[in-house]
């Protein structure tokens, strides 16, 4: 199950409020990064509140992290590959490069 499913929509933390409301392909190319920076920022007020501990709070950091970077070295490798295969393949007739 989503975690956004698990609050009702008028209680949803910011984070995954700015992550649902933009469908995946209208984001612009900042937006991943404005997520990962409002994640950090509330798993640091709950560090700062005392909600996580030090392992805890280390664990889930270092998870987002590994996650963002994942998704965008995923990207500009796709960006790469799809830049090469265009110019690698020649048109034909009736049919479109996505």
């Amino acid at each position: 199950m989503s975690a956004v499913n698990l609050f009702p929509r008028n209680e949803l933390l910011p984070w995954l409020v700015s992550a649902q409301s933009a469908p995946y392909l209208s984001r612009p190319p900042y937006a991943r990064t404005e997520i990962f920076n409002n994640l950090v920022t509330y798993l640091v007020q709950l560090r700062r509140d005392g909600t996580l501990n030090d392992a805890d709070f280390n664990e889930l950091i270092k998870t987002i992290s590994a996650t963002f970077m994942e998704a965008e070295i995923s990207d500009r490798v796709d960006g790469v590959l799809d830049r090469a295969l265009k110019k690698a393949l020649p048109d034909v007739p009736g049919w479109k490069f996505p």
